[in-house]
């Protein structure tokens, strides 16, 4: 008799559990437009932050735009999913290497397997053999949040508009993006999925302060303008300049930029005047605007 009250309970617990998987799948299925899109909210926001701090395009075959975007998103929102754990002696999260997948999925639509870790991301990214696992330090989000409007359904998924604000009384635009989603298939085989879709294009169409060209990419307001002595290039990006009050300081530039163009070709010893930024992933300095 214990044995067939056993077997009885056994064959409930069966039963329950592929009730309530069954249930969920429902659920799932039966999502508004404005809900499944809600569950991207956070790789949106990680996406349009680290486009705007660093000026770069939604470009998942860059390996440095494809890390700092994993970086952004699982350094600011990595404790939310149950798999990532804090590191509180070293003040770090170790995030295993299936819930970067996971991520990275979020952000990709077409992505193909972790790149290796490129060396821009030196200091704020390791990976841990021995556990499979990326340590990197929490990130801040800091006084900003995304909006998500104006969304359309489509055959595949899901068009929609971005907005970067400000979070303070005034509530400013930072910078808008349109966002194309499509449905993440890799979350039917995940029990909890936090992500029901994949990004993929995000294009920036209007940023404060500055032009945005047809690429999604802005000309940024330079930080400071100083007047420097072209040293030489120490490589095809890298310049040397002494500054007015005797400093030497190294500073990157896209050789294919117009800046870039004017810094290649200067000789040893001449004057310029330049506008740079600073670089929020690694604090380098990068020039982006010359004459």
């Amino acid at each position: 008799m214990k044995k067939l009250l056993a077997l009885f309970l056994a064959c409930t617990m069966v039963l329950g559990l592929a009730s309530c998987k069954e249930q969920d799948e429902e659920e799932k299925n039966t999502l508004t437009a404005e809900e499944t899109v809600a569950t991207m909210q956070d790789p949106i926001d990680a996406l349009a932050r680290c486009m705007v701090e660093n000026n770069l395009e939604y470009n998942p075959e860059d390996p440095d735009f494809f890390w700092t975007a994993l970086y952004y998103f699982a350094g600011g929102y990595g404790l939310k999913h149950e798999g990532v754990e804090e590191l509180t002696d070293t003040y770090q999260l170790k995030v295993p290497s299936t819930v970067m997948e996971e991520y990275a999925i979020a952000l990709f639509s077409d992505y193909k397997g972790l790149p290796e870790l490129p060396e821009i991301m030196q200091g704020n990214v390791s990976y841990d053999e021995n556990a499979d696992a990326y340590l990197l330090s929490e990130g801040d989000i800091g006084l900003s949040e995304t909006r998500l409007g104006d969304i359309k359904e489509t055959k595949d998924g899901y068009t929609l508009v971005a907005e970067l604000t400000g979070t303070d009384e005034e509530e400013e635009l930072i910078a808008s993006f349109d966002v194309t989603l499509i449905r993440n298939t890799f979350a039917d085989e995940i029990e909890n999925p936090l992500y029901l879709c994949s990004v993929s294009s995000m294009k920036m169409t209007q940023k404060k302060g500055a032009d945005v060209s047809e690429g999604g990419t802005a000309t940024l307001i330079p930080d400071e303008t100083i007047t420097a002595t072209f040293n030489g290039l120490s490589d095809a990006h890298t310049a040397e300049m002494t500054l007015s009050e005797g400093d030497i300081r190294a500073f990157q530039f896209d050789a294919e930029s117009a800046a870039g163009k004017i810094i290649s070709g200067l000789n040893e010893g001449d004057v310029v005047t330049f506008g740079y930024i600073v670089d929020k992933r690694n604090g380098s300095y990068v020039i982006v605007s010359a004459e």
